[in-house]
């Protein structure tokens, strides 16, 4: 896909949660956790709020949005077609 095209399709909006962001980007939970610490791979998002009973839902559940992930993966293809 060309760079005119990318920069106008419309974000994608949607959260993926660590099972599928492994998936995409071949790297491991720890990777991923560590380098967004970093802050070179993009944050989660908390996706439950603090509930008064707890026990309803798993509020530490969190999330990446999709277009960020997709954006991290093509910058790691760009920079290795820069070297």
């Amino acid at each position: 896909m060309d760079k005119f095209a990318q920069a106008t399709e419309k974000p994608k909006r949607s959260f993926i949660r660590l099972n599928e962001v492994i998936s995409r980007t071949g790297c491991g939970r720890t990777y991923i956790y560590r380098k967004m610490k970093e802050g070179t791979f993009p944050k989660g998002l908390k996706l439950g709020g603090p509930l008064k009973d707890s026990s309803k839902f798993d509020n530490r559940a969190i999330g990446w949005i999709e277009d960020e992930v997709d954006q991290w993966i093509e910058d790691r293809i760009e920079e290795r077609q820069n070297i």
